[in-house]
């Protein structure tokens, strides 16, 4: 007897159910090929339990001289000054080890006297810094809670266009979460800068800063830190330190504290335009060797000022946070190649790495925007007090409206306009808020009064079009 064949109907009924079956795990001891993944919401939420919010208290510095209208010529008015104190500044950051082990940036702990935590559950809680990397603007916090460990993911994985989730506490927003996408790798922050930020567009303002960029299986794919130099608040361009350099920084906090790293012992300066022709050097061939540390291993490698170096260890140079990366993941002992120029002929030169000193730095404050440093047009640095009156000058752009105006470093400026400061990150934001001409109240070494002078804004012309990554103006050292 012949066998009859099913119908097709049939056929699909069975196909079907069979299919069902092997979804549910039928036969007995048959897997699903792939389990369902996380839904992307369940995975922020689960990682808002490792999420802290960062408080720090720090100096907040009293004005001097409170009064700049008519009531100026009032002697004894001048003559009061409102006490020092202290304020609380806000960031954020997530548990990375068993026993309450806590990353965050460090410009939000920096100087802070105290250190304390918000939990998810709402609880503030005390903290204490393990340690702190300024070069890759991490620290190591402690608190008094163990908190889950987030898991680290690797940004090599992702792609463009991936989505990805920043968790902080922005404008102290307690727990928030923003969604974007990934929009590019290994972006620069300024010249000088060594990380080779993740760049996405989840929203950033400040507060976020310190907190964990996750992809959508909840992994921590970078540690949010900045927005661009030009913005004040979120403008759909956000960086992040990416996860391979975070994990490095952390596993060296943990176990020493703090980060050693190989030490050069140069400054130096792109070469670019009317310098580079100057000199007679080709545009971004190398970085200028300003200055050498006397018995540095660049001193005994036979570095020297006016050089030309061109690459470390074959990484080619053409601005200084070429350098600095070179030299990111390097250790004391360790032996570099140098490629150089010195005017005449290309040499060979190899130094040994010393262990990186402990310099001392500007005023930098990055919490997502807001810088301390050369705000475009002004040309302008300042320094956080001292103990003395006002905020010191510690840099003049040449050429700049401060260079025009008169203004060098050491003069001390008590006001922008008729606002008195609290300390140089409102100097500084101040300033870059400003798209018009600005009045400093000054006081010079030597004079017995302030004065008031002008900078009036000038963005300058440019002879090409802008290309973000160039930093032609870039300085930096000693590296």
């Amino acid at each position: 007897m012949g066998i009859t064949p099913l119908r097709p109907s049939l056929v699909a009924g069975i196909s079907l159910t069979l299919l069902a079956l092997s979804h549910l795990g039928w036969p007995p001891g048959h897997a699903a090929r792939q389990a369902p993944a996380m839904p992307s919401h369940i995975a922020a939420e689960r990682a808002l339990a490792s999420v802290v919010t960062v408080y720090a208290e720090r100096a907040a510095s009293a004005p001097v001289m409170i009064a700049a209208g008519p009531e100026a010529f009032d002697e004894d008015a001048n003559r009061q000054a409102a006490p020092e104190g202290w304020s609380w500044r806000s960031g954020s950051g997530f548990a990375v080890a068993p026993g309450g082990y806590v990353l965050t940036n460090h410009h939000v702990i920096a100087d802070a006297r105290r250190i304390e935590a918000r939990l998810a559950d709402g609880r503030r809680v005390s903290g204490e810094l393990v340690g702190s990397d300024p070069l890759t603007d991490l620290a190591l916090v402690r608190v008094g809670v163990d908190l889950p460990v987030m898991e680290w993911g690797d940004e090599s994985h992702l792609h463009i266009g991936q989505r990805v989730f920043a968790i902080g506490s922005p404008l102290d927003f307690h727990h928030s979460v923003s969604a974007g996408v990934v929009g590019g790798f290994a972006r620069a922050y300024d010249g000088s800068d060594p990380v080779s930020y993740l760049q996405h567009d989840a929203a950033l303002n400040p507060g976020n800063s310190g907190g964990p960029l996750i992809d959508e299986a909840g992994r921590v794919i970078g540690v949010n830190t900045a927005i661009p130099q030009e913005a004040f608040f979120n403008v759909g361009i956000s960086l992040a330190v990416p996860a391979q350099t975070a994990r490095a920084v952390t596993e060296a906090l943990l176990h020493h504290g703090r980060v050693e790293r190989g030490y050069l012992g140069v400054s130096v300066r792109t070469l670019h335009g009317p310098l580079a022709s100057a000199l007679g050097r080709e545009n971004g061939q190398g970085v200028l060797v300003e200055a050498v540390d006397p018995g540095s291993p660049a001193d005994q490698a036979g570095l020297r000022p006016g050089d030309a170096l061109l690459s470390v260890d074959r990484t080619r140079l053409s601005v200084p946070r070429d350098l600095a990366r070179a030299l990111l993941g390097t250790r004391p002992g360790e032996e570099v190649a140098l490629s150089v120029h010195d005017g005449q002929a290309r040499i060979q030169l190899s130094a040994v790495l010393q262990a990186r000193r402990e310099l001392p730095t500007t005023y930098r404050q990055r919490d997502l925007g807001h810088r301390a440093d050369r705000p475009a047009g002004f040309g302008i640095t300042l320094s956080d007090v001292d103990g003395a009156a006002g905020l010191p000058i510690t840099d003049i752009v040449p050429g700049s409206p401060a260079a025009r105006a008169g203004l060098r470093p050491g003069d001390r400026v008590l006001s922008v306009g008729t606002s008195v400061l609290g300390d140089a990150g409102e100097a500084m934001t101040r300033l870059l808020l400003a798209r018009g001409d600005v009045a400093l109240r000054v006081m010079r070494a030597g004079e017995g009064e302030p004065r008031f002078i002008a900078l009036s804004y000038a963005p300058g012309g440019a002879g090409h079009a802008p290309d973000h990554t160039a930093f032609a103006d870039a300085a930096g050292g000693p590296f």
